[in-house]
């Protein structure tokens, strides 16, 4: 099995979204403290609000749900195993996880397995691929999309567009089925560009408050990243950025 990380869906409005992550901020009722949990090696590793110096591991992640009531839950294979008050007499499993983030907004998690930067359809008999790195737009609309990290994002206006791309010509047209079979995401900021430090290679799609790491040459000339409008920072801003995950192109 790959990595395995979150998707999130609003339970206020289903058609919000938040970028897949293998972060998940909760709001837990035995400390009642704020805490970010990563999942792996079968592991939950919490870090008390989100600071990576204050991390302790465990099995199982205490959350409060949609509902206001107090649950525990651990994940076993691609299910989430869920018991209220930790009373495991009394558990069920899920695909899904509806619980507070540290917004205090309502929201269901579920989980996403990652394999060679291939994302499947949670929801569907069968996987659906999503084209991750792919600029397209449906056959028919004007909206122009870009893929990461299973969501699409309007890229809003030409201002944006042409911070990141060198021309019209890089956009790949599909049907509107296709489109809309891609969950909708959040659309890319005004302040989308590309940036990397003055001291160093990597180079980052900066948008939406957070950074991604662009993995390769290759992976940048895919997507059809523009070299030119990279943007020249100083290590300290650049590091001023929170960091996403790593922006993984699909084989497409």
């Amino acid at each position: 099995m790959g990595k395995q990380w979150f998707v999130f869906t609003s339970l206020e409005n289903s058609q919000e979204t938040k970028t897949a992550s293998p972060y998940l901020d909760y709001l837990t009722w035995n400390t009642k403290g704020r805490w970010t949990a990563e999942y792996k090696d079968g592991e939950f590793y919490h870090y008390e609000n989100g600071a990576k110096d204050k991390c302790h591991t465990d099995s199982i992640l205490n959350y409060i749900s949609d509902a206001g009531e107090n649950w525990q839950m651990k994940i076993e294979g691609d299910h989430f195993i869920h018991a209220p008050n930790g009373d495991y007499s009394r558990a069920h499993t899920d695909t899904v996880m509806h619980y507070i983030g540290w917004d205090g907004r309502k929201w269901r998690a579920e989980l996403l397995t990652l394999i060679d930067g291939l994302h499947p359809d949670l929801n569907g008999d069968e996987p659906l691929v999503y084209p991750e790195g792919m600029l397209f737009k449906a056959d028919a609309a004007a909206e122009v999309y870009l893929v990461q990290l299973g969501s699409r994002h309007h890229i809003p206006n030409s201002d944006v567009y042409f911070a990141l791309f060198p021309a019209w010509d890089k956009i790949t047209v599909k049907s509107q089925e296709e489109v809309n079979a891609i969950p909708l995401g959040i659309p890319l900021s005004l302040d989308a560009c590309l940036i990397k430090a003055d001291d160093s290679d990597p180079v980052y799609l900066s948008a939406n408050g957070v950074k991604s790491h662009i993995q390769s040459v290759e992976d940048f000339n895919k997507v059809g990243f523009d070299w030119n409008k990279i943007k020249v920072m100083s290590p300290a801003k650049v590091d001023a950025i929170p960091t996403a995950p790593e922006y993984e192109i699909a084989n497409w």
